[in-house]
C-alpha cells in the first residue's frame, strides 16, 4: 500500500456503523409495535379521583369537562401519544363531543368515538374496554355499555333560572336527571334524595356515587339508599370534580 492510499477499514468502519444505527432504530420500532396493544383509549374527565378511577381501567385521561373544554389539538395529542395501534375517545360530556369527534377525523392514528355524555357512561364503558381488541370491537361493547347507565347529578345554579316547572334561585342545589334539571332546593340532601329515587325507579343492580368537591353528608345519604334500596350494591368514590357535588350512576 502506497503512502496516498488510504485504508479501506475506515470507510468499512463508517458503514458498518450507519447500518448498525438503522438496525437498532428497526429493533426499537419492532419492539415498540410488538408492545404496543391493539387499542387504546382516551377519556375526558375532570378530578384526580375520576382520573385514577379511569386510569385503573385502562384510560390514559385529559383534563376536562362542563366549563373546561379541552381542546381538538389536545384529544389529538392524546391519541397520537397511545401506546397503542388505534384508539377510542370517549368525551363524558355534551360539550366536548364535536371536538372529540374532530379530533378521531383529525389524528394520525385509527380512532372511534364512542360519544358519553357523563363520566358515569364512560366509567360504565371503560368496565367493557379490551386493549386486545380492535377499535371497532370495543366500540360496539363500550356504547353497549354505556348505554347500560342512567345518570343523576347535583350541582349549583349559576343563575335565575324556570326550566318548565321547576323555579331555581342562583346558588341552589340543582338536582339533575339524564342532563335534564328535575329538583332545586337550597339544602343538599333532600335534592340528591330526590335525585336518587326517579334515579332508581326503574330498579338496578349498582349504584356508583363520585363525591365532588363539596359534597356533605354521604354516610347518611348512602344510609338513606340502603334502607330504601336494600339489594343494592352501592359504591362511593372520591371524584373529587368541581362544581358538581355528586355524580350518580345506576346500572
Amino acid at each position: 500500500m502506497s503512502a496516498n492510499e488510504k485504508p479501506a477499514i475506515g470507510v468499512i468502519g463508517e458503514v458498518d456503523v450507519k447500518n448498525m444505527h438503522i438496525q437498532t432504530a428497526e429493533r426499537e420500532e419492532r419492539i415498540l409495535t410488538s408492545e404496543a396493544t391493539a387499542c387504546g383509549v382516551v377519556a375526558v374527565c375532570a378530578g384526580g379521583g375520576n382520573r385514577r378511577l379511569f386510569e385503573s381501567l385502562g384510560a390514559a385521561c385529559i383534563e376536562g369537562g362542563q366549563t373546561m373544554n379541552p381542546s381538538t389539538a389536545e384529544i389529538v395529542s392524546a391519541i397520537e401519544a397511545l401506546p397503542a395501534r388505534e384508539a377510542v375517545v370517549l368525551p363524558n360530556n355534551k360539550n366536548v363531543i364535536l371536538a372529540a369527534e374532530q379530533a378521531v377525523g383529525a389524528s394520525a392514528r385509527p380512532a372511534r368515538l364512542v360519544p358519553t355524555r357523563s363520566v358515569q357512561a364512560g366509567l360504565g364503558a371503560m368496565v367493557a374496554f379490551d386493549p386486545n381488541r380492535s377499535a371497532e370491537e370495543n366500540v360496539a361493547e363500550m356504547e353497549a355499555a354505556a348505554a347500560g347507565v342512567r345518570s343523576g347529578a347535583v350541582t349549583r345554579a349559576s343563575r335565575d333560572a324556570v326550566v318548565g316547572e321547576l323555579a331555581v334561585e342562583e346558588g341552589q342545589f340543582l338536582g339533575l336527571l339524564e342532563g335534564e334539571p328535575v329538583a332545586a332546593g337550597p339544602v343538599l340532601q333532600p335534592v340528591a334524595r330526590e335525585i336518587l329515587e326517579q334515579l332508581l325507579e326503574q330498579g338496578a343492580d349498582v349504584l356508583t356515587i363520585l363525591a365532588g368537591e363539596n359534597a356533605e353528608g354521604l354516610d347518611d345519604l348512602v344510609a338513606f339508599v340502603q334502607e330504601q334500596h336494600p339489594e343494592l350494591e352501592v359504591e362511593v368514590h372520591d371524584g373529587g370534580q368541581p362544581h358538581y357535588p355528586l355524580l350518580f350512576g345506576a346500572e
